[in-house]
């Protein structure tokens, strides 16, 4: 072999041995992007971690809640006053012994992290409300992932789940969730598609805020929905304020009442001739814990109206939501839940 060609073979040699060393690390690379988990936030800001979140801290109960749900609350290490201090708490102690002997440390309330305690807590994920966009972004900027979440609809509240679940490598479960949600919510549909006569109900806020309803812009509504009724109020807003002339000329056949007592409407001299007082159509969504719209417990909201509206003979309101109470905790966890209602 004359020197010419040696010089010819050493370079295409050379030359091949580069593009497989190339190739090998664009392969890599890809490898590694593969292996990231990337979602977009309520914000529209990706989220993005190395390898299913390990150190959650969260500041909102929607979010709260699908981690228990999803059997990922092994991974908090972080939650807001709010879960000490508010009727929740009692239900989480139930789930979380840590939160039980108040052991979980508090970053803060539902309205704002104490920014510095958080980042002292070293999360590799934060789970924060949406609204909260200046500490979102003040967390951001300290380099620490924020997934922020709006669940005012039933989208966002299946999304939440759905995104978290593949934040905290729980995507099967998080699509065995929504898949049963969403088959329960079709099964009551069915169930009064095509009824002439829906009933027609009345929603009230808690607290003694019986001209407080709900409008078409909320997730209660939603629930209404799904429950197979008619909201009485049309108004295309999220809470709208009435007043009594307005609510006896709805005249509901039911209300439905957030954690309050019937007496206040069954005590009222003006409110006798409503359906709903006259038939004593009036019933309670408590505890508020069970019920929550904004979470997956939607479905315990719609099956308790479905069944207060269209009373089955199999069943009643408290076995239907202790079913799905079972579905969404699991076994353990929902009986737990259930002795303290």
């Amino acid at each position: 072999m004359n020197n010419n060609k040696i010089i010819l073979f050493l370079c295409t040699t050379l030359c091949l041995f580069t593009l497989s060393c190339n190739q090998l690390a664009t392969s890599g690379t890809d490898r590694e992007d593969k292996h990231q988990i990337i979602v977009k936030d309520a914000l529209g800001e990706q989220v993005t971690l190395g390898k299913a979140a390990q150190r959650i801290v969260c500041l909102y109960e929607p979010g709260l809640d699908a981690l228990y749900m999803l059997h990922a609350d092994s991974n908090l290490i972080g939650i807001y006053h709010e879960v000490y201090t508010s009727d929740i708490y009692p239900f989480y102690a139930k789930l979380d012994s840590r939160i039980a002997e108040k052991k979980l440390p508090s970053t803060g309330t539902n309205y704002g992290a104490h920014i510095e305690h958080v980042i002292q807590l070293a999360p590799d994920l934060v789970i924060a409300h949406a609204a909260q966009e200046e500490m979102v972004r003040a967390l951001r900027n300290a380099g620490i992932q924020v997934y922020a979440v709006h669940a005012n609809v039933q989208e966002e509240v299946l999304k939440t789940v759905q995104d978290i679940s593949i934040l905290t490598g729980t995507e099967e479960r998080g699509a065995e969730l929504i898949s049963y949600v969403q088959h329960e919510v079709e099964t009551m549909k069915k169930r009064t598609h095509g009824m002439k006569n829906q009933k027609r109900v009345y929603f009230t806020w808690a607290y003694g805020r019986v001209f407080s309803t709900t409008g078409t812009k909320s997730m209660m509504h939603t629930c209404l929905e799904m429950a197979g009724v008619t909201n009485v109020c049309p108004f295309e807003v999220d809470q709208p304020n009435i007043n009594a002339e307005t609510l006896i000329k709805w005249d509901p056949d039911m209300i439905v009442m957030w954690n309050d007592s019937p007496s206040l409407f069954y005590d009222r001299q003006e409110f006798r001739q409503i359906g709903a007082v006259k038939n004593k159509q009036i019933f309670n969504l408590v505890p508020m814990f069970l019920y929550n719209p904004h979470t997956l417990k939607a479905l315990c909201t719609a099956s308790a109206i479905h069944q207060w509206a269209y009373p089955e003979a199999h069943t009643n309101a408290k076995q239907s939501v202790e079913k799905t109470l079972t579905r969404l905790y699991g076994k353990d966890h929902a009986e737990k839940i259930i002795t303290l209602w």
